[in-house]
Order: structure tokens, then sequence, then C-alpha cells
């Protein structure tokens, strides 16, 4: 406990030890490298094989379109598997000037990896590296037969955006040993690509079809990912204050979000999501190097749709939907089921026997006038609870899933609504305990908190004429617990932490002033369990901190 303490005094030290500002201006030129500080997947000390799927492939032809490496996947003949652990590594190579892009790997029609990329500036001539890993096992049913993939980046060129993004990705699959045994993973893996939810068409709709017929646990995996007036969902508006400051263009429909999801039009749960921020939001200057929280690879939500599992070994087809109440520009859905079967049966049966979720969340907005402006504050709660028991082949399993929700948002608009200082606070857990015979066989707690503040203040003639400033402070903490339904232990726990600020103003579309500052720190476990500490601290675009503690990788 000492030096945990001396490590945490360390550890405030750097963090809160400030930066002297600048005396003029300053124009960012080459900056380091894009890093983050929430640790690396780790990597069994066993035999293993690697293969690539792109090397140095560019996201344009030659003609500037874009372009996506595909292929056939296939185990490595000499890891045919069972494998402790599968890697995806992707390594990025950028110069030039671009936005930020969405891009994605696609195996055997699933979804394994979602994110967006780095946006270079164009201010300097140094191409800028970066690297990024996944952890894939639990995807290793799906590759365990040959399956096609497509991937790649989204990228758009022209006289001006000329950034091409060169990707290397290769997937790692390491073997299972004594010392290193193989995972335990989802039996089936069923993804759906992805589809877009607008405006125009609030609810998504996907297919599943071909599903076992021996379910014992079913989970549904989503990653929602926003764009236009949805992009920063936490800094929206309501209509009525969107309406006040037109000259602004402040995006309507309020801050808060969700996506109902549905089962054969069954309501199964609300889904929520991390609040992204991609490397050309608020103010670009803000993440370069540091990068936002899972800018790489966007965090996926998990939900416990157990209690469905009877209805889903039917051998027929079945609807998952998503609905979009309060959609104000567009969400992408990604959805997957990670399924369990019965080793010893190969038919399960089940019911659902309680369904205890509100078509909306207990909602409350106030607006009020503030100093220069007005105050908006939005409130929201959800208790939702589901049940239901699949017979198997150890007898009948009961299984209770509730979630709870609690999330707050205030936003002062002032400044003609030009400038906008959100705190966000944002948390819930699910718990999952499952029983056979009135006995506790399984009981399961992952708790989240995502809370954010931003600034933001814009004055804007075009786009050659300008002057943008903000900051960010924004926080992702998650925790894992077991227990026998009474009492909880943790299992793992990480807080990942970073607060930014940055400046971009232009005159007749030259830069006179492009500036910024980070910390960032991770504290928890990595994902074998063991501590790890990791503090990083950038000025004007180069890192001037990298500090791994001990326990660190």
């Amino acid at each position: 406990m000492r030096i945990f303490t001396i490590v945490l005094s360390l550890v405030l030290t750097w963090v809160f030890a400030g930066a002297v500002a600048s005396a003029a201006p300053i124009v960012e030129g080459d900056t380091d490298n894009p890093v983050t500080a929430a640790p690396g997947v780790t990597r069994p000390d066993s035999p293993h094989c690697s293969v690539t799927l792109a090397d140095g492939f560019r996201s344009n032809a030659a003609d500037g379109s874009p372009q996506f490496y595909e292929g056939t996947l296939a185990p490595p003949k000499a890891c045919p598997g069972p494998w402790a652990k599968v890697v995806m590594d992707q390594t990025v190579t950028v110069s030039g000037r671009q936005y930020d892009r969405i891009g994605d790997l696609r195996i055997g029609g699933t979804e394994v990896w979602w994110g967006t990329t780095e946006e270079p500036s164009g201010e300097g001539h140094r191409p800028i590296t970066y690297h990024f890993d996944k952890d894939l096992t639990p995807y290793s049913a799906l590759l365990r037969t040959p399956q096609p993939f497509h991937g790649g980046i989204e990228n758009y060129n022209s006289a001006i955006y000329t950034g091409v993004y060169a990707q290397t990705v290769t997937l790692t699959y390491y073997q299972a040993d004594r010392k290193h045994p193989a995972a335990v993973t989802p039996d089936r893996v069923a993804g759906f690509g992805h589809a877009d939810a607008t405006p125009a068409a609030p609810t998504v709709h996907f297919s599943a079809q071909g599903l076992p017929r021996n379910i014992t646990r079913a989970y549904l995996e989503v990653t929602l990912e926003g764009h236009a007036c949805d992009e920063q969902w936490f800094d929206d508006v309501p209509d009525a204050v969107a309406a006040k400051y037109p000259a602004a263009g402040l995006c309507g429909k309020g801050s808060y979000r969700e996506a109902n999801f549905a089962i054969d039009g069954t309501s199964a749960g609300s889904a929520f999501t991390f609040p992204h921020i991609y490397s050309g939001g608020i103010v670009p200057q803000l993440w370069r190097p540091v990068v936002a929280i899972d800018t790489f690879s966007l965090h996926a939500e998990t939900y416990d749709v157990t209690p469905f599992a009877g209805r889903l070994v039917d051998g027929g087809t079945h609807d998952l939907s998503f609905s979009f109440p309060d959609i104000g520009g567009e969400f992408t859905v990604v959805p997957t089921l990670l399924l369990y079967t019965d080793k010893n049966a190969t038919q399960t049966s089940g019911a659902l026997t309680q369904h205890d979720v509100a078509a909306a969340p207990a909602r409350q907005e106030t607006v009020k006038d503030i100093s220069g402006g007005v105050n908006v504050t939005v409130t929201a709660k959800r208790h939702d609870v589901t049940a239901g028991y699949v017979d198997t082949s150890a007898g009948r399993v009961y299984t209770r899933v509730e979630r709870t929700r609690d999330y707050r948002n205030s936003d002062d608009v002032t400044g003609g609504g030009f400038t906008q200082h959100v705190v966000q606070a944002d948390a819930g857990q699910q718990t999952s305990v499952s029983t056979v015979d009135g006995r506790v066989r399984s009981a399961d707690r992952h708790t989240w908190s995502y809370p954010l503040t931003t600034d933001a203040t814009a004055n804007i003639t075009d786009d050659q004429n300008l002057r943008i400033s903000g900051s960010a402070d924004m926080t992702k903490i998650l925790g894992d617990l077991t227990g026998d339904g009474r009492t909880w232990r943790p299992v793992r726990a990480s807080r990942e932490w970073l607060a930014s600020s940055g400046v971009l103003a232009r005159t007749n579309g030259v830069n006179t002033e492009a500036d910024g500052r980070s910390k960032t720190l991770f504290t928890g476990t990595d994902d074998r369990g063991r501590p790890y500490f990791h503090y990083v601290a950038s000025e004007h675009g180069l890192i001037t901190e990298n500090r791994e503690l001990p326990g660190g990788r």
C-alpha cells in the first residue's frame, strides 16, 4: 500500500504540474506520432503465427478513389488452434492534409473492428505513424474456418485533402499450451455488418438466421458511432435553443441519446455509447498527438440477453432492431451476437418470464436564462429488468438481468450560441444472476462511468478566416465484479483520464495560431489483471512526458 501511495503521489504531481503559457501564438508544424495511455493487448509466451491481411495498403487508388483490402482468411496451418489468444495489429501512416475517417475490418460478415483515424494537419512535412491493437479472441469461433474478409479506411482525396492512409494489418494466433490454456470463448459468433439510422429512418433492422438450437447464454455486443449532428451528441441542444441562435448553427434534439433494441419486436434493452470524440472534434489541435479515449478502436458495450435465449433456439429467422427516438444526425449501428451452447445437448428450450423495459427513460429537460445566454439541463434515468429460463442438460437455468443508467447533462450556451460549456455525468451497471434449483450458478456485475466536460468557442467568418478554441476533460471508468448475487468482489477495474486544450486561428487561409496541450493517465489493470499505470503529457504537438510506472508493460 505504501508503494501504491508513493506512485499515486508521483502521478498527481505530474498530472497537475501546470505548463507555462507561451508569450506569443504558436503555429505547430510537425507533431509527434499519436499516443494513448491505455495498455496494449498482452501476448502469451507460446508458439504463434501471424497472417497479413494488408501490407502498406493505400486507402486510395492512383486516381484518388477509395479502395479496400479483401481476401480469404484461414487459420494458419502451423497454428491450427486451440488458441490462448488472437490479436489484431494495425499500423497506419499518413501525411498531407485530411479529415478524420472511418475504418473497419469485417470477417465473414462480422465487424471485428470499427474505429476512426488520426487527422493529419498538413502543416508539417513529416508523415505520422500510429499503431493500435485489439483482442479478437472472443471471435475465435468465427476464425476457425476460412472466411472472406474486407477492410480499410473510407477516405476521400482532393487537391486540398491529400492525405492517404497506408495500412498494415496482421492477425497473430497464439497456440494454447499447458502454461497458456485455451481461452473460454463463445461457441458461435453471429455478426450482421452495420447499418445507419437517420431522422428519416430512425430504426434499423438486422436479420438473424441459422442460430444454434442449443443456446444456453447470449450476449449482444453493440458499437454506436455518431455522425453529422450526432457526432458530438453531448453538446446538442433542444430545438427551441437552436432556433434562438440561428447564426450559430447549433444541432437540435437535445443531448440525450439511446438506441432501444428489440428481439422480434419485444423490447430487450437500451443501448448507449461512450462519448467518443474523433481527432477533428471541437478543435483538431486537442488531439495532436494525444488522441481522445478509444479513437482508433471505438468502445463497444455488451448486453446480456440470455433471458431471450429460449426464443432464439427455434431454428427460425429473428429480427434484431435498434430505434433512436431523438436522433439528430446519423448513427451507425454495429451489432454482434456472442452465443454459448450446450455441449451435452443438441436442443435447448426456454421462455422469457419477466420483461420490465421502459419504452423511454424517466427524463427531464429544463431551460433557464443565465448571464449572456441560457442553461440547458437534461436528466434521464433507466432501471430495466428482464428474466427468463433455459432448459439445459444441467437443468433449468434461470437468469435475471438488471440494468440501470443515470444521466445528467448541463450545457451553458452563451455568446450568441457560439460558446458552450458542457458538464455531463453518465453512469450505470448491468447485473446478471443465474440460478439452478434456487442455487446461484453465476453472478456478474459490470459498472461504468463516463464523465465528460467540454468547452468550445467559435468565431468564424468562413473556413479561411476563423478562430476556434476549446478543451475536453473525459474519463472512462470500468469495473467487473463477481459474487453470489448478494456480495461482490472485484475482478478488474480501470480508470482512463484525458484533459486537452487547443486553439486554431486562420486569416485569409493562413494559420496564425495552431496549438494544443494534453495530459492523459491510465490506472488499473491490463487484460491479464496485472497493475498498469501510464502517464503521457504533450505540448505544442510534441510529447513532453511518457512514463509507465512500476507494474507497467
